[in-house]
């Protein structure tokens, strides 16, 4: 029996499966050659957290790595100084991080920097972790704002969340878990040498600037031999590339600033003295200045847990301080004002959440140094001000009129003209009406409008003989 070859259908068929799959390959290694490797680019992006991590520079950070990654760089180097924050400004940084299409380096820089409470957990997310000789590491126990412990219930909650969280960081790098999750159960901290001799270590390796971090890390492994890696895939090499720093526009630079505390108590001293000023002495240039700091201050307690008993407090002080000014308290007053002043600078930012980890407070100096810039705002310059108002009023040719004696040059009903003082002057009777002609007392002025009233016989006759 012959052996049955196939029609011309089959023939064809395969022909097109043939012609269709040599299409797909060569596309896939069209498509492979376009890509670009994993970590490959003609720089390295430098990326500086400094100061309380807040939500300015965690959106600051997340906007960097994307820029970086578009804008063709290797890997971003996320140098890092910063005593903690908010954790869940620390969530999105380590998300960006993580997500990160290209290589992120996180380095605890320059010498005598540290990576407190929040920043913990950032070192430990990046791809590689180094730190510089003379730095710290750890202390990442969850608080309350104020630096107050959490109720029970609570800070086992938040505990063990952390807990978890830096675990999975670490382990998903190969660090050390166990001293990951006594910095946040023990507020354990070490420093740079300890953090790499532990077994496995903390961190991958000790580097004195941003050369020696790229050179160390080119050799392919960190110290205890693991290699380095990004999706599986050795990093590229970085140790031949330029650095290019990206910085926060000026914006985010403000609203940064505007994140500090001090700055914000600051603020809004200033503002309330402005707003004073302005009612004391109008003049425009201090209300305005004083409603920018005010509604400034504001912007920035939006990224603080700002206290409104403290806020309160401070205005009571002021308040206390205005009494005085206008009340005999033979000090109580004054005494009651700092007292509120003080408490209320102290009660700023105390509300306890489990979410930051790091200390958020009005420093003591400055709260002295404000109480004492008060006290003289109000006993000198105020003083001074009221006093010289006073002297002015003394000699004002207006007041002066006050008891002088004239006559209605016009009916008075309840307005007309009287000549006093030699010139004639708008005048006013309180009630009543005075006929023209009648001798008149001047009792107050009002502007430019003289009151006056019906002078009585003995001073009609003191005007007759004048």
């Amino acid at each position: 029996m012959l052996p049955r070859h196939p029609g011309p259908r089959v023939g064809r068929g395969r022909a097109v499966r043939r012609a269709v799959a040599a299409v797909a390959l060569l596309l896939g290694a069209a498509a492979l050659a376009a890509a670009p490797a994993a970590g490959a680019g003609d720089h390295v992006a430098r990326v500086r957290l400094t100061g309380i991590i807040d939500q300015v520079n965690a959106s600051f950070i997340g906007e960097a790595i994307t820029t970086a990654a578009e804008g063709n760089a290797a890997a971003v180097m996320l140098e890092i100084d910063t005593p903690g924050g908010e954790l869940r400004a620390m969530d999105t940084i380590v998300s960006a991080i993580l997500n990160s299409p290209i290589p992120v380096i996180t380095y605890v820089a320059p010498d005598g920097a540290r990576a407190g409470s929040a920043g913990t957990f950032i070192v430990l997310a990046g791809d590689v972790a180094a730190m510089a000789p003379s730095t710290n590491i750890g202390a990442a126990s969850v608080v309350g704002s104020g630096g107050a412990e959490l109720p029970e219930t609570i800070a086992a909650k938040a505990t063990n969340d952390a807990v978890a969280k830096i675990r999975a960081l670490a382990e998903t790098h190969g660090r050390n878990a166990d001293w990951a999750e006594s910095a946040v159960r023990d507020a354990a901290s070490i420093n740079a040498s300890e953090a790499l001799a532990l077994e496995p270590p903390v961190i991958d390796l000790i580097a004195a600037d941003a050369v020696q971090l790229l050179d160390a890390i080119d050799t392919g492994t960190r110290a205890d031999g693991a290699p380095f890696t990004f999706d599986g895939e050795p990093l590229p090499e970085l140790g031949s590339l330029p650095v290019r720093d990206l910085h926060m526009n000026f914006g985010q630079q403000l609203l940064h600033l505007l994140s500090d505390p001090n700055i914000v108590f600051i603020l809004f001293t200033v503002g309330f003295y402005g707003l004073l000023a302005e009612v004391w002495h109008p003049n425009f240039f201090s209300g305005i200045a004083g409603a920018i700091a005010i509604l400034l201050a504001f912007i920035g307690s939006n990224s603080l847990p700002l206290n409104v008993g403290g806020l309160l407090l401070i205005l009571l002080g002021i308040g206390l301080f205005v009494l005085e000014l206008n009340v005999a308290s033979y000090g109580l007053l004054t005494a009651g004002g700092i007292v509120c002043f003080v408490l209320g600078a102290f009660a700023l930012y105390t509300r306890v959440e489990p979410t930051d980890s790091v200390q958020v407070s009005v420093s003591p100096i400055l709260i002295l140094a404000a109480v004492a810039l008060t006290l003289f705002y109000f006993f000198v310059l105020v003083r001074a001000a009221l006093q010289m108002r006073a002297a002015r009023s003394a000699t004002d040719p207006m007041l002066a009129l006050r008891g002088a004696l004239g006559t209605a040059q016009t009916l008075i009903a309840p307005t007309g003209i009287a000549y006093a003082g030699g010139e004639s002057w708008s005048a006013r009777v309180p009630s009543g009406v005075i006929d023209a002609g009648t001798p008149i007392r001047v009792v107050g002025v009002d502007g430019l409008e003289l009151i006056v009233e019906p002078a009585d016989a003995a001073e009609r006759g003191q005007e007759e003989n004048a």
